[in-house]
């Protein structure tokens, strides 16, 4: 038997009210998660861009400062550090990737033709498709995800010469493909520098002292270098990825809040149009109590179903996309992640709380006396 006052069936009789909300915040929660996920996506080709200073650390000349060598105290004090196993000349140069759509710089290490397998050995990167290459002719090897990102691969040329866009000047071919959870792009030293000496230092330390090395350098105090340990690019992409972070929460903060004051209006008037019912149910013994928590659970239903509605949606495009865009360029776009589902939630809790307060307000005045004297 089909009970008189289940939830289901009210929204089962008042499909126009219950469908237009339905859809609003499904589609509120597809717009936000669409935001998130998007430059999530964009944030984690970001700090890819940091991933080859996990092992190993770069000091460069202070460019901003006009310093164009390192001092050679320095440069001495350096290379006495016993927690470094290697100690080799280093010019980086940068090429891009693209992350939807946005180029991302990435770092190409010139480094000399014998200090290559040091540099793979040392990051976990492996050749997958090539060779290295060599200081006998203009080429790289870069990244399986950059080159995927750009549409290229082993046989194609980078450069200013072929890209405008390309930071990297004149024209190189891809000799090879790399592959591994550090995305290292590599570059002959002797053509980047034409034989003039390097003006980078390039420091692999030993097993297990990259954290203690890291540190020791960190504390030098001078204005004269750039030490590009860990802790220097993890303070940068957080200082940058933070501010469009802030943004984007700012963006959305609005968007709960106009969908909490819109959906609560829409409440009010809802709940003005059902006040015979309600009435007349308080008017033949159910407590106010009870009444709230059928409106309270009614509000429930419809938030919780228009998220998960709004997270199916986003999962059947975002499949779309990984299929006919973001994969073939290297990407994927996963919904089921902390931040889109921190992001997404507080949508359907601010609408249901919005609702469930002024709904609770009304009846807080209801008078069924008064009501049921009306309609009579």
């Amino acid at each position: 038997m089909t009970r008189p006052l289940s939830i289901f069936l009210y929204y089962a009789r008042n499909k126009r009210k219950a469908l237009p909300l339905l859809i609003i915040l499904a589609l509120a929660v597809f717009g936000i998660s669409l935001s998130l996920v998007l430059s999530g996506a964009m944030f984690e080709s970001a700090r890819s861009f940091a991933s080859p200073f996990a092992h190993v650390i770069v000091i460069e000349p202070n460019y901003n400062k006009r310093f164009t060598q390192i001092d050679p105290a320095l440069r001495s004090e350096i290379r006495r550090n016993a927690r470094a196993a290697n100690v080799l000349p280093v010019q980086l140069q940068y090429t891009y990737g693209l992350a939807i759509g946005n180029r991302v710089g990435f770092p190409l290490f010139g480094v000399d033709d014998d200090a290559l397998p040091l540099l793979l050995a040392a990051t976990g990167a492996r050749v997958i498709a090539g060779h290295l290459p060599t200081s006998r002719a203009d080429q790289v090897a870069l990244h399986a995800s950059v080159a995927k990102s750009r549409g290229l691969w082993a046989g194609d040329f980078i450069g200013r010469d072929v890209d405008i866009d390309d930071a990297l000047a004149g024209k190189w071919e891809i000799v090879g493909i790399l592959d591994g959870e550090t995305v290292l792009n590599v570059i002959p030293l002797e053509r980047v520098t034409q034989r003039r000496p390097a003006s980078g230092m390039l420091l692999i330390p030993h097993p297990g002292e990259m954290r203690a090395l890291a540190a020791e350098l960190d504390a030098l105090e001078t204005d004269r270098v750039v030490i590009e340990t860990p802790a220097y690019w993890m303070r940068f992409l957080d200082r940058v990825l933070g501010q469009i972070d802030t943004i984007l929460a700012a963006i959305n903060i609005v968007i709960v809040v106009v969908l909490s004051l819109g959906v609560g209006l829409l409440n009010m008037i809802y709940f003005r149009q059902r006040v015979g019912e309600l009435a007349l149910l308080a008017g033949i013994g159910f407590s106010k109590f009870f009444l709230l928590r059928r409106v309270t659970l009614e509000a429930l239903v419809l938030t919780a179903a228009a998220w998960l509605l709004g997270m199916a949606i986003s999962a059947a495009v975002y499949r779309l996309l990984n299929v006919w865009v973001f994969e073939p360029q290297g990407v994927a776009l996963n919904l089921l992640n902390p931040r889109a589902v921190a992001g997404t939630l507080p949508v359907p809790i601010f609408v249901w709380l919005f609702s469930t307060l002024t709904v609770a307000w009304q009846l807080a005045r209801l008078d069924p006396v008064a009501v049921i004297d009306r309609r009579d």
